[in-house]
């Protein structure tokens, strides 16, 4: 390229751990923010809307798989 010299030794892909972190972040963002919009609609704690909503999928996994 134009203007740039010994590219090789100055660009390189992000690491395993930088992608494993990346990964990890994007999970955590959306289960904050869907536990989040939990606590909102019923009106309850942050605490209380984590282990309502993990409750509530646990049985909706039970339901699809057919398990009363």
């Amino acid at each position: 390229m134009m203007g740039y010299h010994d590219m090789d030794s100055k660009v390189s892909g992000a690491d395993e751990i930088d992608i494993v972190y990346s990964a990890l972040d994007e999970i955590m963002t959306e289960a904050v923010k869907e536990n989040w919009a939990y606590a909102v609609k019923n009106d309850v704690n942050f605490r209380d809307a984590c282990l309502g909503n993990a409750i509530n999928k646990v049985y909706q996994h039970y339901k699809v798989c057919g398990i009363n």
